[in-house]
């Protein structure tokens, strides 16, 4: 199924489900696919144009009336042209109001460096009472959504913009934070991966296997709160966790995992995008450049591992 589908399916059912689930679009209906919404709920559907930071502003409106908005734009846009808005008008009343981020990280790398969002996580976990999720298939979206919905805060939901899977794994015992590969009582590291690199990070878990090497790998759906107890307890089996995710190095979910982890005193390494601006590209080849693809982060691991506790 592609993720047109994917994202307008689940946008729909909420709406479906709860009649006060009103859509606000910044200039980015088709994007951000929200049409089916707009067709089947049209009196709960407004375009704004591009104008973020009118649309956040617009939010808070409805949100004080006791709907329950879902504003819609590309996560840089969120994350930089309405960061004052967003804090001020949805952060500080705490209102009720989820924010989609779309083509996050290197999955918008064809447009370039003003729309890659690879720093938008550092604005939002930064902010009080903002609820931060990144889902990586259908069956996280599903739940991330509806959570965020109903959760009577601000949440921030960060998408990438092509490729999501169906499901990863099982669609049972889902939650903020999975065990998606076990690794056994030889496990040699927790890999936990932030978000929507998990398909590539399988990938490499397999690898490792293939290789002899064991690993725990957990995903992170809820970024903020974060629920830390499932890694933790990973992590003093294996003896060190490295944390993987398409982000720059500060302020994104890695950065939440190693705060975390630190008072335990384990070895942490994080694997992320470069603190730099990353060129125009095709999403796979700027991962590669960044390390992030399943290759060179096998590569990257079993150097780490080799090297042993430093």
């Amino acid at each position: 199924m592609p993720e047109a589908s994917v994202y307008a399916t689940t946008l729909a059912d909420v709406g479906s489900a709860d009649p006060s689930v009103f859509v606000v679009d910044a200039g980015l209906a088709s994007s951000m696919q929200t049409g089916l919404f707009h067709e089947r709920f049209p009196s709960r559907y407004i375009n704004l144009g591009i104008a973020e930071a009118n649309a956040v502003g617009f939010a808070s409106g409805l949100a004080r009336r006791g709907f329950k908005p879902i504003v819609h734009s590309f996560g840089n846009f969120l994350a930089r042209r309405a960061h004052d808005q967003v804090a001020i008008s949805v952060a500080l009343p705490c209102l009720a109001i989820t924010l989609v981020g779309g083509s996050c990280g290197v999955f918008d790398g064809r447009n370039g460096p003003s729309h890659l969002a690879g720093d938008d996580l550092a604005t939002f976990t930064a902010l009080p009472n903002f609820r931060v999720y990144e889902p990586a298939d259908a069956v996280d979206l599903a739940l991330a959504l509806t959570e965020a919905v109903g959760s009577g805060g601000p949440s921030y939901l960060r998408l990438r913009r092509h490729g999501m899977p169906t499901a990863i794994g099982k669609r049972d015992n889902r939650g903020p934070v999975r065990l998606v590969c076990d690794g056994g009582s030889a496990s040699r590291a927790t890999l936990v991966v932030i978000g929507n690199l998990l398909d590539e990070v399988m990938v490499t878990a397999r690898i490792l296997a293939d290789d002899g090497i064991g690993v725990d790998l957990y995903h992170v759906v809820r970024i903020k709160p974060l629920e830390i107890a499932p890694i933790l307890a990973s992590a003093r089996r294996s003896g060190r966790a490295i944390v993987i995710e398409n982000h720059v190095p500060s302020g994104g979910g890695a950065q939440a995992v190693v705060a975390a982890l630190a008072p335990a005193g384990l070895p942490i390494t994080t694997l992320t995008l470069p603190d730099a601006f990353l060129p125009a590209g095709d999403p796979r080849w700027l991962a590669a450049q960044a390390g992030l693809d399943a290759t060179t982060l096998t590569a990257r691991i079993s150097a780490e591992l080799a090297r042993g506790v430093s």
